[in-house]
């Protein structure tokens, strides 16, 4: 217990920008090791987003995700899919590309790390809090290739909403509702929605959150915040709308791909676990990215429609076998909060910080109901998409900070509890 206290005490002798920096540069140090011993890089399989990235700087065509070219695409977000596509074109496909894209992802994944002091700070009212869930965070790299590889943009998702998440709780506890203010709030979240679009029900479920606990005084002015910065969020999707009415024939704001994922998570062959399904041979049987047949039917049928026909082919299959589709949302839901990691240590941490998360997301709502409302519908806004649709290890990853922040935060009142009472006994 007496080193527990100490550490805390060193951690609380560090000013907010010197933790930063400093779990910035152990998030990227312990990753970059991780890196140069085992060589991830030599791993050049590609998926739907990089696919999507080499056709952007190969030919100009933001499309071909799949086994073979199917043309123009909104399978992906624009955000990272741009970023990786300028990472390719300065520095080739190959090893260097590829090392190139896993120390950027490296740096997200860290600088996302960096900030937890800042969110502790605005959430729990302790930076300390923070500084310590940000030293597990950069120091036990629990979903390594995740937050290293680059293949998706969760490291973004999880960056941003740590970003988000204390930015909105601050401004609902000052009733900073100036027309700046909502404009720069507009515009992170219509960059957060272009990186990430599964963030965009989350937007909605905040402002009624806030809406909720701000009544009376304060109403007038939120509305007026609220719908500038909606506005200033869909004007920054605006352009990708444009886009995919020009390219697709719909304005989709988000991506495409929900009846594809629907159908390849929801048959006969399907189990909760992303990883279980491509070993057991789901995606190679109902896959455009593996199966060329259903690549060819995208080609013939044209991404918005092909997804309409495998949402139908989804709800047919769900309607006649509906205790199997419980079995496998049931299953779902058991493994984006526990998931069956194959390392029993990853396994271990991973059950332990979704059950000291809720015990402190319970002391947040004893403390302060907006702060617990507000954290409450990012859990559950954020997973909800999860249950749906099959589940890997990347998917919880964006709120795996939230999670360990609550933890560490549980824990700190039960180390409290003791000192009190080692005190009161002396």
């Amino acid at each position: 217990m007496k080193q527990i206290s100490r550490i805390w005490s060193q951690a609380a002798g560090l000013t907010l920008w010197n933790s930063s920096i400093l779990l910035f540069l152990l998030g990227v140090s312990v990753r970059l090791a991780f890196i140069a011993v085992a060589h991830p890089y030599n791993d050049l399989s590609r998926y739907e987003l990089e696919r999507t990235a080499i056709s952007l700087a190969r030919t100009g065509i933001y499309g071909n995700p799949y086994a073979i070219p199917t043309g123009p695409t909104a399978h992906v977000s624009p955000g990272y899919t741009v970023i990786l596509a300028g990472i390719f074109h300065l520095f080739g496909e190959g090893k260097t590309g590829e090392i190139v894209k896993e120390v950027v992802s490296a740096s997200v994944t860290s600088l996302g790390f960096a900030f937890l002091p800042f969110a502790a700070d605005r959430v729990l009212r302790d930076a300390n809090l923070g500084v310590v869930a940000g030293m597990i965070c950069a120091l036990f790299p629990w979903k390594p290739m995740v937050q290293i590889d680059g293949d998706w943009e969760t490291p973004y998702t999880a960056l941003f909403l740590t970003l988000l998440v204390p930015i909105t709780i601050e401004l609902w506890r000052r009733k900073t509702f100036s027309l700046r203010n909502a404009v720069a709030h507009g515009l992170l979240w219509g960059l957060a929605l272009l990186f990430a679009s599964v963030l965009l029900p989350l937007l909605p479920v905040l402002a009624l959150v806030g809406w909720w606990f701000l009544r009376g005084g304060a109403t007038g002015r939120y509305l007026r915040f609220v719908a500038v910065e909606l506005l200033v969020a869909c004007l920054c999707l605006l352009p990708w709308v444009v886009r995919n009415e020009r390219a697709l024939g719909s304005p989709i704001a988000t991506r495409s791909n929900l009846g594809l994922e629907l159908r390849v998570s929801n048959n006969d062959d399907a189990t909760p676990d992303q990883l279980a399904n491509l070993l057991l041979g789901v995606y190679d049987k109902y896959h455009p990215l593996q199966n060329v047949g259903e690549a060819k039917r995208v080609r013939q049928l044209g991404e918005v429609e092909y997804n309409k026909w495998a949402n139908a082919q989804a709800r047919d299959w769900i309607r006649s076998h509906p205790k199997r589709f419980l079995a496998l949302t049931v299953g779902r839901i058991k493994d984006f909060w526990f998931y069956p990691d194959p390392s029993k240590l990853k396994a271990i941490f991973g059950d332990l910080t979704a059950v000291l998360g809720l015990i402190g997301l319970l002391q947040v709502w004893k403390r302060e109901e907006m702060n617990g409302a507000a954290l409450t519908g990012v859990l559950l806004v954020y997973s909800a998409p999860s249950y749906l649709i099959h589940v890997g290890a990347r998917q919880r990853l964006p709120i795996d900070w939230l999670l360990v922040l609550l933890s560490v935060a549980a824990v700190a009142a039960l180390i409290r509890r003791f000192s009190a009472r080692e005190t009161l006994t002396a």
